[in-house]
């Protein structure tokens, strides 16, 4: 767990090939791609998905594997939530015959896959996926420094600053303190049998509160330590460079999504 966060998300942040970009302009084009997701129609958003992905993988240089296994989960917990959505039950079979693709009696009642459900479901997980598309560059293009250091700029309140710096910070804590819990665990052949398994997780959900607590304090403690006055100060040792080829892809590739959706709503 904390290989996948901190080593292979993190690391990235500061690694990747589009580091040398000034984060305001990832963090505008990014706004700008997640607006569009919320606005437009399913076949757009499959268009921004996979443009994102192109900046993500190509442009920014994350690993495949990494940016697949991150939305192969967000995949997962979106699939789970679809038969919600697709599928209803009713008393009367006669009111479902235009919207039923497939129906089967059950407690007295049909149970059916209803075609408006089934959409609703698709645009739901295409406007979903293409938001967090957006949300993964974000993440994977702009160190959390960064963003804290323009949020200060642009006048953020400091207080909402520091706790996102705090919880970020306690975020890579709980996920080190699982990991190293588990491990110990395992080496231990704590997940062997189905009740050691239970056991396991339990002792591990404790000591993990108990633990990330107590390091959680030692942090604070030595953020004070070192003379914290209330306000968090960022040093960028980074060279900024502002790209006039990547502002004119994206320009035109929001362009292009603007008039797909415009010509998808004048001919659906």
């Amino acid at each position: 767990m904390s290989g996948l966060v901190h080593i292979q998300i993190d690391t990235l942040a500061y690694s990747n090939r589009l580091r040398h970009l000034p984060p305001a302009q990832k963090l505008c084009f990014a706004i700008a791609m997640l607006l569009l997701a919320l606005v437009t129609h399913y076949p757009i958003q499959l268009a921004m998905l996979v443009w994102m992905s192109v900046w993500i993988v190509f442009h920014a240089g994350i690993p495949c594997r990494i940016y697949a296994a991150m939305m192969l989960g967000v995949m997962t917990f979106l699939v789970t939530g679809m038969p919600a959505l697709a599928i209803e039950y009713t008393s009367s079979s006669a009111d479902i015959h235009a919207d039923a693709w497939g129906q089967i009696s059950v407690w007295g009642g049909q149970l059916y896959l209803s075609r408006q459900g089934t959409f609703q479901a698709i645009s739901a997980s295409m406007r979903s996926l293409a938001s967090t598309s957006a949300l993964f560059f974000i993440i994977l293009t702009i160190p959390a420094i960064d963003l804290a250091s323009l949020c200060q700029k642009i006048g953020c309140p400091p207080i909402l600053i520091e706790l996102s710096l705090l919880v970020y910070r306690f975020i890579f804590l709980l996920a080190d303190t699982a990991q190293k819990i588990t491990t110990a665990q395992i080496s231990r052949g704590g997940y062997r049998t189905h009740r050691l398994r239970i056991n396991s997780l339990n002792l591990l959900v404790r000591q993990l509160i108990q633990r990330t607590a107590s390091r959680y304090q030692q942090s604070i403690l030595s953020i004070n330590a070192r003379g914290f006055n209330g306000e968090f100060r960022f040093w960028q040792p980074v060279a900024y460079r502002y790209s006039w080829r990547y502002a004119t892809e994206s320009i035109f590739g929001c362009t292009i999504l603007i008039i797909g959706e415009i010509l998808y709503r004048s001919y659906v």
